[in-house]
């Protein structure tokens, strides 16, 4: 990798977690040179815009690291209540692996910035819209009917993951991730009875 290809790397991969721990408004500049080991000038050779440039970038990213690990868990799974119980426990594994400090790679920047920020709004949703692309078509393949696949999806983002992560975050255990574990599976149940 070349040095500056390896400079802007390591900015964006700062960003992503910082965002993730801090929020965008919490995070400046200086914490990304610093976390990145960048030098100021890399920063506005790669990122002329600044910080909503490489906030763009950052989220890109992550979003779609996210949506790879959706279409994995699904690819890696037998049906789709272990789907979705995929999802939860990678969830939980993200958190307890940061000690409950990185939430979602995307709400926290969504929620501070969707409404004053075009560029950021727009790469935040569509994060959100890919995710439940992904998981509507793990159910898909489980023979989950599109309608209740596409009431699921919305149901495990909007509820499960966003919730169970605020939750999981506050009470720093895991503990707070079962009921929505337990509600996914249980949806996926109910849509394959119809």
């Amino acid at each position: 990798m070349a040095k500056g290809a390896d400079s802007k790397g390591k900015t964006v991969a700062a960003a992503a977690k910082l965002f993730r721990q801090q929020g965008y408004h919490g995070t400046a500049l200086q914490d990304i040179l610093a976390a990145g080991g960048s030098p100021r000038g890399s920063l506005y050779f790669h990122f002329p815009k600044g910080k909503e440039e490489i906030g763009q970038t950052a989220l890109t990213l992550a979003g779609e690291a996210v949506r790879q690990g959706i279409a994995q868990a699904a690819a890696a799974s037998e049906t789709a209540e272990i789907f979705l119980l995929r999802i939860v426990r990678s969830m939980a594994s993200d958190l307890e692996k940061s000690d409950y400090r990185e939430g979602c790679p995307i709400a926290t920047t969504a929620l501070e910035t969707a409404a004053q920020s075009d560029v950021l709004g727009t790469v935040t949703r569509t994060a959100f819209q890919k995710w439940e692309l992904e998981i509507k078509r793990g159910l898909f393949r489980f023979g989950i009917p599109a309608g209740d696949a596409d009431l699921i999806a919305t149901m495990v983002l909007s509820l499960g993951v966003s919730g169970a992560q605020e939750r999981t975050r506050t009470f720093t255990a895991v503990k707070p991730l079962a009921p929505e574990a337990s509600a996914s599976t249980n949806s996926a149940t109910w849509a394959r009875a119809g």
